[in-house]
């Protein structure tokens, strides 16, 4: 499975993100662990053949970049990109147009996780820009130890303040402005649900099938799929999305999650897990 990656990574603890075309490029590897193999490396002739492909309803068909059975494809490797800091405005007259704008927002709220995660011994690789055709980020972290206490009433009957606790966020881009409401954008909305709710199902089984404890919260409620009822809700505008490198704009009658790169174009879904960044399902790992 070919996507572009960016990886941040630490003496312990790292982000894994990557970018991929739809949720069923990741959905195809993950079922590959539902066979009952035992291996935590998928089986690369068991992936879904070709023609099945199309009966996988809201993920869309197959991407045409992957001809080769198991969804393999030539991959392509880039020489490294020097990495370029990004230095402060030197004149009051350039900050603070630099300030209302998107980006350097978002590298500040990065800025802001990267210095309370820098005593775990946090360092930034360098990245790559997702292909056009890619309309999904994935990013598996470490919960980091100051946002436990945000999801612990998520999760009655499970101590998520000790021990591992992995935190995905998925990200599908989206035709319509979210930031608007129509017939348009409500129709949208209830397709990225389903297939999201399909997709982090089978994730959630995958994981389960190997022993690990997973569960992800329903856009639709902001609770937990999975797990037992709570009065907790973790919406897509939740405070606590900041933290993970997100940005809140409040418009007044209601409030719309931003992307880093597509904006309000875009709907996002969160999974929990107590499997290890390390396990191959939680990588979504690009070799068999």
């Amino acid at each position: 499975m070919a996507m572009a990656t960016k990886l941040l990574a630490g003496s312990s603890k790292r982000v894994v993100t990557r970018y991929m075309p739809n949720l069923n490029s990741a959905v195809k590897y993950v079922r590959t662990f539902c066979v009952g193999n035992g291996s935590n490396k998928p089986n690369q002739e068991e992936f879904i053949p070709d023609d099945t492909a199309l009966e996988l309803g809201p993920f869309g068909p197959q991407n045409k970049r992957f001809p080769l059975p198991g969804s393999i494809g030539p991959k392509f490797e880039k020489s490294p990109q020097p990495v370029v800091s990004r230095s402060k405005p030197e004149t009051d007259v350039v900050k603070p147009f630099l300030e209302n704008q998107p980006e350097y927002r978002h590298c500040n709220v990065l800025e802001q996780i990267v210095l309370f995660q820098e005593e775990d011994g946090f360092m930034t690789e360098d990245s790559h820009i997702p292909l056009p055709s890619d309309r999904l980020e994935y990013i598996a972290q470490e919960c980091p130890d100051i946002m436990r206490v945000d999801f612990k009433n998520l999760f009655p009957g499970r101590d998520i303040m000790n021990g591992t606790l992995t935190l995905v966020t998925i990200s599908q881009k989206t035709d319509n402005d979210m930031s608007s409401w129509d017939t348009d954008v409500d129709e949208e909305r209830e397709a990225l649900l389903a297939a999201f709710v399909q997709g982090a199902k089978e994730i959630c089984e995958a994981l389960e099938s190997g022993g690990y404890w997973a569960d992800f919260i329903d856009p639709s409620c902001g609770k937990p799929f999975l797990g037992p009822h709570t009065n907790a809700t973790l919406f897509e505008t939740d405070e606590a999305y900041r933290k993970l490198g997100f940005e809140i704009e409040d418009l007044g009658c209601c409030k719309v999650i931003r992307h880093h790169l597509w904006g309000t174009k875009c709907y996002v879904g969160c999974l929990f897990t107590n499997a290890p960044l390390t396990h191959p399902i939680i990588e979504i790992m690009t070799d068999p």
